[in-house]
């Protein structure tokens, strides 16, 4: 872990003041909170759509139809509202796990990264792994107009692609912190794969 930030710190001070990641990054590190619609489309259908809640350091919350997931950046509680019960794992074991962190630093600190702009004047950020270590052959980061991601799409190794897509970004709301904990009053029944 040690060896991570070392790398994420020298890796942050060498990148040019105005290069679109490092404005990303200035962006993501002074914000408080962050609320959105969402959608994910994979192979080109839309397949999910829900509300996506971040609040700092490493707090998530995304509503679904059927499931709710949670985590404070170490827990994941999976709430499956058809089954009525809470699945309860490791973020580092959860191969499902998202985090909007690791897209805007873990990843440039090992990838080559590409900027564009569309004719638009919209900017995307494309991350290539500079090794075949990681679960991704690319990753382009749409940019908003105050460098907040709108959208990732994801391309893996056997051409699969899924992206997800963030609208109506709300920043810097109060967010109750009581979101991104589990229900404690819950009858679920409970699942602990830690």
């Amino acid at each position: 872990m040690i060896t991570y930030y070392i790398i994420l710190f020298f890796y942050i001070f060498i990148l040019p003041d105005n290069s679109a990641i490092k404005k990303v990054q200035n962006e993501f590190i002074k914000l408080k909170s962050l609320q959105a619609d969402f959608i994910q489309i994979s192979n080109n259908k839309i397949s999910l759509k829900g509300k996506f809640f971040f609040n700092k350091e490493n707090h998530y919350r995304i509503e679904l139809q059927n499931n709710t997931i949670i985590t404070d950046g170490t827990t994941i509680w999976n709430y499956d509202k058809k089954r009525n019960r809470i699945v309860v794992s490791n973020m580092d074991n959860d191969p499902l796990a998202f985090s909007l962190k690791e897209y805007i630093f873990n990843y440039p600190a090992v990838c080559k990264i590409t900027e564009e702009k569309t004719i638009e004047g919209k900017v995307i950020i494309t991350l290539k792994p500079q090794k075949e270590n990681l679960n991704f052959k690319e990753v382009k980061l749409w940019l908003t107009n105050n460098f907040l991601v709108n959208k990732i799409e994801v391309k893996d190794y056997n051409g699969s692609s899924f992206a997800f897509k963030f609208n109506n970004i709300k920043i810097d709301n109060n967010i109750n912190p009581g979101l991104f904990k589990p229900n404690k009053n819950s009858d679920a029944k409970i699942i602990d794969l830690r």
